[in-house]
């Protein structure tokens, strides 16, 4: 088809769309004057707009599920790696702090025990527990310098008997514990209130410790109370020892012995006090 021609089509086809679409606008107009619905705009936004729409928002998702995933997917990554970090320093932070107040609540609980003793007290560190094989002993960081001196009594930070010090040296002395099989102690037993308790003497096994020498009818049942009884002169009266659990009575019958689980905690032990 010649040039002119070809112009001529698209010149009357321009024509004829900006008349339809004056047309239209008029009807438009018309129909807003008079409060009526517009048929034209509403087909043409159904036919046309909303279809248009729903297509894009569809392509929308698709880009963001298929392509954008392929971007986020990284980012998301270093995202965790990020917060994973940031989680396993909290907990470590976390721990640290709960070690120091639990550090805070024993030391707490050592100075009141120390301000509210009756006997004058120094306050040691465990340096060495049980040293030596086969002998219940414990090292302490204080020595003849700080007054120490054999048979100085030692109790835990409950109250309850250690021992006594075996050794000393000028910063430094061994304490031989109520476990050790050479270690006794004149005891008597706390309970139900009785007005001539029953005494006998505390003898250490190795691991547990004896309460031995009771008399057969000796009113001794296991929840009962030890503690040491003043006689000998080497440990003062009234100091903890432990609580019968049981109860062991000879071939005879003439004599029985007790078993006693000491109060203080012998294989944990990081500080002591020394009776001055």
């Amino acid at each position: 088809m010649p040039r002119p021609a070809r112009d001529n089509q698209r010149g009357i086809a321009l024509l004829t769309a900006l008349l339809l679409c004056g047309a239209l606008n008029a009807i438009h107009h018309q129909r807003q004057r008079r409060n009526q619905p517009d048929p034209v705009s509403g087909v043409v936004r159904d036919a046309a707009l909303i279809p248009a729409q729903t297509v894009t928002v569809q392509v929308a998702q698709w880009w963001r599920m298929h392509v954008g995933s392929l971007f986020v997917g990284p980012q998301l990554a270093q995202r965790n790696r990020a917060l994973g970090e940031q989680v396993l320093a909290l907990s470590g932070e976390n721990k640290q702090l709960l070690a120091a107040q639990q550090e805070n609540n024993r030391l707490r609980a050592l100075l009141n025990f120390e301000q509210k003793s009756p006997r004058p007290l120094l306050a040691a560190e465990v340096t060495a527990l049980k040293p030596v094989p086969h002998s219940e002993t414990i090292t302490l960081n204080r020595g003849s310098t700080s007054g120490v001196k054999l048979r100085t009594i030692a109790i835990a930070p409950n109250g309850a008997l250690i021992g006594q010090v075996l050794d000393v040296s000028s910063r430094s002395c061994t304490v031989l514990m109520l476990t050790d099989a050479g270690s006794s102690v004149g005891a008597q037993v706390r309970a139900r209130g009785v007005a001539k308790p029953p005494i006998g003497v505390c003898q250490g096994t190795g691991d547990s410790i004896h309460l031995t020498y009771l008399k057969s009818d000796d009113d001794v049942r296991p929840g009962d109370l030890v503690t040491t009884s003043g006689l000998g002169g080497v440990f003062p009266a009234d100091i903890p020892i432990g609580t019968v659990v049981s109860i062991q009575n000879d071939a005879t019958r003439s004599i029985k012995t007790a078993v006693v689980r000491p109060n203080a905690y012998f294989d944990s032990l990081e500080e002591a006090f020394l009776i001055r």
